[in-house]
């Protein structure tokens, strides 16, 4: 405040009072005294104004304006007196106000003359100063205007040090409810967490008790007590405690008993029966607009407002990490509650109709899912095969001479896909037309001779060189291999083994017609009791993702082994002959089997294997 007295001395210098002005200067010697002993804003304010006053010349009245809160402006000094009238200075206040700008308002000669002046600091509005003076010329005016600009860097001061003062309290007040978390989250357990708190809390604010509630039902219960390991449940002092804990949980505010102001309207009754001669502070924890607990403080001091913000700001940093504690501590069945219970408000809310649609159309949609039926499909791994499928073998044993077609030729009818060496054919054939002749002599020589005996022998040596050679005949016409139908080489690539000798019987090649597919769908076992033939269903292969094609299922064959996996070939016949297929293509096919609840078809399959599980490991 020397600083402030020592810079007002020297810019009141140049309109201080004559020395032969005695009363001016007693006047301005009683101001700056005011002004430097000022200790409350009021007094301030009141000794600045005056001051100003007394440094310009002939001024009527005067009324310093300040913001009190929520936008309202209320005289915060009047000069001469406290008790001066000045509502007729209120037009020039509320346009100086409005305009936030200095404004000079005069009247006729002599009539008044108003100079308002706003007080602004950082771009925000705090108040204004309006003195009636008497008639000037315009550079006294201006003179006027420049001393007031000049003057309310005090008041932007007084507002400075609040702001100051503020921050270092809010500063002051988060250091301590920081410092009040780390010692609740040093613990995992919620008792744990509540008594470390407590006990801080009561050195912390020098209090005799300091208790921790948490509300349980819709009730206030006892947690945690400052400096006691166990409490009696039932007595009668952790009853009133409970009770006041309920009183600050219903009215969802802090309550303080003595009060700190008489305009408080909170019900304080449990606190008053609690507190006794004591004074009692009682602080709600919030967490996500719900009140989950109370910080109840207990000491013979009553509680200053700026400690009752200190309680508050501890409770609302350790609401959050209270109610994840709580949640933690609870057994199941409790969470379960609390979730139903909240869920239930939550539905209740008038604010919240989306929440009402929604659960309403969840619940028409589980409703559709148990009672509707749907399409049932039984999902298989679909190949397509021809229908008809010829081998074609090796007629005898031989040398492979000529193999023109392979895998994936398209052949016609009588094509011939390989040929055997005939070279060894050919000269059998010849031996054995030599042995043919030869008996033809022997036998019509004896026919001569009359010799039966031996006409019936060379006749039956002819008969067996003439089927010899007609075996040979057959191989020869057999020698070349021919496509039986028109169709595709499914199998068989004889290209690399000209030469090579191949045994009788041996597959050469396997084909399928063009225009004739079956597809076979390897179905799971646990799939197959829905599958019987005659049923109808779709496929889709890879090669025609685009197109769904229509079968029919014509037969159940035998299960087989596949990928660790059991599973039956069901033989289908495509309802399309015109496609262009090829042996060989995979895809999906989806076996309709009747209509099923969709419940039932997306869940059997974990009710069959629980049902085997079951089977498998109970007695």
């Amino acid at each position: 405040m020397n600083s402030v007295t020592s810079s007002s001395s020297t810019l009141a210098s140049p309109q201080t009072p004559s020395p032969g002005d005695e009363s001016g200067r007693a006047d301005a010697a009683a101001a700056w005294g005011a002004f430097a002993s000022a200790a409350t804003a009021a007094d301030f304010c009141t000794s600045w104004l005056a001051l100003q006053c007394l440094q310009l010349e002939k001024v009527r009245a005067a009324l310093l304006l300040l913001e009190q809160g929520g936008g309202a402006f209320v005289p915060a000094a009047v000069w001469p007196s406290p008790q001066t009238d000045v509502g007729y200075l209120a037009p020039a206040a509320e346009r100086c106000l409005g305009e936030r700008q200095g404004k000079v308002l005069c009247g006729q000669p002599g009539a008044l003359v108003v100079v308002a002046y706003p007080v602004e600091l950082e771009g925000r509005l705090h108040g204004a100063v309006i003195l009636d003076l008497a008639e000037r010329p315009d550079d006294a005016l201006q003179h006027v205007l420049r001393q007031l600009h000049w003057g309310i860097g005090w008041i932007e001061t007084l507002f400075l040090r609040r702001e100051s003062l503020a921050d270092a309290e809010s500063v002051e007040r988060a250091r301590s409810a920081l410092d009040v978390l780390a010692v609740a989250a040093e613990h995992e357990r919620l008792p744990d967490l509540a008594l470390a708190v407590v006990n801080d809390l009561a050195s912390r604010f020098a209090c005799d008790r300091v208790a921790l509630g948490i509300d349980r039902r819709g009730q206030a219960r006892l947690l945690a007590l400052s400096h006691s390991a166990f409490f009696e449940k039932k007595s009668q002092f952790v009853s009133a405690l409970e009770n006041a804990m309920d009183e600050a949980l219903d009215q969802r505010r802090s309550i303080v008993h003595p009060p700190l102001d008489e305009a408080d309207g909170g019900i304080a009754i449990a606190h008053r029966d609690l507190a006794g001669a004591r004074a009692v502070c009682s602080v709600v924890l919030e967490h996500r607009g719900l009140g989950i607990g109370v910080l109840s403080f207990a000491r013979a001091n009553p509680f200053t407002s700026d400690e009752v913000r200190s309680c508050e700001a501890v409770g609302t940093l350790l609401a959050p990490l209270l109610a994840s504690r709580i949640e933690l501590h609870r057994w199941f069945a409790g969470r379960l509650a609390y979730r139903l219970r909240d869920a239930w408000r939550h539905l209740r809310d008038r604010r919240r109709p989306g929440l009402r649609v929604g659960l309403a159309a969840a619940a028409l949609v589980l409703l559709g899912i148990l009672f509707l039926d749907g399409d049932y499909r039984v999902n298989a791994r679909a190949v397509v095969e021809g229908e008809v499928q010829r081998a074609a073998v090796a007629p005898f044993d031989g040398f492979l001479r000529e193999a023109p077609v392979r895998a994936g030729f398209i052949v016609r009818q009588g094509q011939v896909l390989a040929t055997l060496d005939e070279r060894d054919l050919l000269v059998e054939r010849q031996r054995w037309r030599s042995e043919r002749g030869q008996h033809e002599g022997r036998y019509r020589d004896a026919l001569a001779r009359h010799e039966r005996a031996n006409a019936n022998v060379a006749l039956a040596q002819m008969q067996q060189a003439e089927s010899q050679l007609a075996l040979v005949e057959e191989k020869l016409a057999r020698a070349s291999i021919v496509a039986p139908f028109d169709g595709i080489v499914v199998s068989g690539d004889l290209s690399q083994l000209l030469g090579s000798p191949v045994e009788q019987g041996k597959l050469l090649f396997e084909i399928a017609p063009l225009d004739a597919w079956r597809v076979i769908l390897k179905v799971e076992d646990r799939d197959i009791r829905d599958v019987r033939p005659g049923q109808k269903g779709r496929l889709v292969l890879a090669g025609l993702a685009g197109e769904v094609l229509d079968f029919e299922v014509q037969n159940i064959a035998t299960a087989e082994a596949e990928d660790g996996r059991n599973v039956f070939r069901v033989e289908a016949r495509l309802a399309r002959s015109d496609l262009k297929l090829r042996p060989g293509m995979e895809g999906v096919g989806k076996i309709d089997a009747g209509a099923q609840s969709y419940a039932w078809i997306w869940t059997h399959r974990l009710s069959d294997w629980l049902r085997l599980q079951a089977w498998t490991w109970l007695p």
